[in-house]
């Protein structure tokens, strides 16, 4: 068994690994530091606090209720719940409240702490501990979160991690990010536990301007394709850059014949690295160039461009003889559309909008062509969400896309409408906005955002807002004695295409209490029509109002009282 272990935080249920530094070794490691008996006491303690928790068993004569019973319910403390122990109650084993749960245990250290930034970006952080009576050595777990974007946001933070194991009050850190805003918090430990840690501090963000990204690295090309016209189609893909201060947003791609100055262009977003050449002429030397663009404030930064160069095969006769083409007879080479693509995203109208445009083909027998099936829909969120398809017949070559989600990729098509029928897709893909980064909104408002990042919470009176839950319904259980309430609601279909959903905020209050107080309002995301509500009185009146917000706001309560059944065993159903 190596020198390895963790401390239980009983509060917030979080591992600290003391010595790490230190004592984190293997047994021979570990002989090498210190005494053969000091390396086997200190693996032997840290095996014991995996398995006993802080404080004393209270007497057994003190056990009351379920503690008392004179059954084995549990053999060790690891199968209680929370900061409970497993103790004897004089005819058994129950899990029980411990006495004495700090007894020995250092005080938190002050919730304020101090930066100091050097030149070269790193960061020394201290703290003060407060008094404490301790003949035992104490350490301190320093842990950090982090979240990117121009404002600090806790919803959008990183889980915390463990940054330092110290007896020290201070460390210096050399992997901070300019592009990064940091939030600290630490506990002191000893022989006899921890009072958990401290409250988050306040951001700290570097000073330092973040730098633009590495070169795309190798870049390569994939099989050929030729084509009826006598042209070449070829993927190129590429790996993203190995480090960057702040996330890629999007790449260019620009290639062009060797010795030519017309340079075509392709924008493609930071989740794909492919992009298809098309047109390449047979026999001739092309150039291709990738550059990463990241997205910092106001300013673009953009790499160095990887570059890479190749020649096309002599013509199709001689490709052929070598080499295979899946390609349909004539459908790439009348395709009516040469090529569509997307602006930036924008916020507008209390709505999330992109334009999209595409050229039409020169094919002559194209030219008259006014009629497109555009379609879009998201592939990915960074939360779940629905992936509904929408779509819309267009007459002209573009199209502004509304009510999109925050933190998705959308892929849209767009596809003519010939005499004949549907011609071939284009396709392109927008990568959508975090909420939290569309600083500033029409009137210089700060744009508030839901839990989930996915949406804007707009104030009230913005639009009319019809859109109101249907079918409120509630299910109950008894839990531990009380009861748990889990409250089911409906959007109709149609209500949903026409104003989209963005969230529900719920409320709840006792009806038979005099000067009752409201609680909430909860806000929950478009994915999650209930809501679960523990520790419900039984045999109680309780009103539920529910209301769904949309971009234009929230729209007409639904307001239902429910009767709290007396304890059971089994569910009861409410409507």
């Amino acid at each position: 068994m190596g020198c390895n272990g963790n401390f239980f935080l009983f509060y917030i249920f979080q591992c600290l690994q003391p010595c790490k530094e230190l004592w984190d070794t293997d047994h021979n490691q570990c002989w090498q530091r210190c005494e053969h008996h000091e390396c086997l006491t200190s693996c032997e303690f840290l095996k014991s606090i995996q398995t006993v928790k802080q404080g004393n068993c209270p007497p057994p004569q003190r056990a009351s209720g379920f503690a008392a019973a004179c059954v084995q319910s549990c053999t060790t403390d690891t199968e209680c719940p929370a900061a409970r122990k497993c103790c004897p109650n004089g005819c058994g084993q129950t899990c029980q409240t411990p006495t004495h749960m700090f007894k020995g245990v250092p005080l938190k250290p002050r919730k304020e702490l101090s930066y100091k930034e050097g030149r070269s970006g790193d960061l020394s952080v201290t703290w003060m501990s407060r008094f404490n009576v301790s003949m035992e050595p104490v350490f301190y777990i320093l842990q950090r979160r982090w979240n990117s974007g121009i404002h600090p946001s806790e919803d959008e933070a990183s889980e915390w991690e463990t940054v330092a194991q110290t007896t020290k009050e201070h460390i210096l850190l050399k992997d901070t990010q300019p592009s990064r805003w940091y939030q600290f918090r630490v506990a002191a430990v000893n022989v006899h536990g921890t009072r958990g840690y401290t409250t988050p501090s306040k951001h700290f963000h570097c000073s330092r301007d973040p730098s633009p990204p590495g070169a795309p690295r190798n870049v390569q090309k994939g099989n050929w394709t030729a084509r009826h016209d006598g042209t070449f189609i070829v993927p190129i893909q590429w790996d993203p850059p190995r480090e960057e201060d702040v996330a890629i947003h999007h790449y260019k791609v620009f290639w062009s014949q060797r010795l030519s100055r017309k340079v075509t262009d392709s924008f493609l977003f930071q989740a794909r690295n492919e992009v298809e050449l098309e047109e390449l002429l047979p026999n001739t030397d092309y150039l291709v160039q990738v550059q990463a663009v990241a997205i910092w404030g106001q300013k673009r930064l953009k790499s160095k461009k990887a570059l890479l160069f190749f020649n096309t095969p002599q013509n199709v006769r001689t490709f052929s003889e070598h080499f295979w083409s899946n390609e349909l007879p004539s459908s790439r080479s009348k395709l009516g559309i040469r090529r569509l693509e997307a602006a930036a995203p924008y916020y507008h109208g209390n709505q999330l909008q992109v334009k999209v445009y595409w050229n039409k083909a020169e094919e002559e027998s194209l030219k008259d062509l006014n009629s497109y099936l555009l379609k879009w829909a998201p592939e990915s969120c960074s939360r779940n969400a629905s992936q509904v398809q929408q779509h819309t017949t267009v007459r002209e070559t573009h199209f502004i896309i509304t009510g999109l989600l925050f933190a998705c990729e959308y892929k849209v098509t767009v596809q003519p409408l010939l005499p004949q029928g549907q011609g071939a897709e284009v396709v392109t893909y927008v990568m959508t906005p975090q909420c939290s980064s569309l600083v500033k909104v029409k009137r210089s408002k700060r744009l508030l955002c839901t839990k989930d990042g996915r949406h804007p919470v707009s104030s009230p009176g913005s639009g009319k807002v019809t859109l109101r839950p249907e079918r409120l319904t509630a299910a109950f259980i008894a839990v531990n004695g009380s009861v748990t309430g889990e409250f089911h609601w409906r959007v109709s279909l149609n209500q949903h295409l026409h104003q989209p959903v963005t969230g529900y905020q719920l409320n709840w209050t006792k009806v038979s209490t005099v000067n009752r107080p409201v609680t909430g309002p909860d806000i929950l995301p478009d994915n999650q029509p209930f809501m679960t509500i523990p520790n419900l009185q039984p045999s109680t009146l309780y009103q539920i109002k529910v209301q769904i917000m949309s971009t234009m706001g929230k729209g007409p309560a639904t307001v239902k009282t429910f009767q709290i059944p007396q304890l059971a065993a089994s569910p009861h159903e409410g409507q």
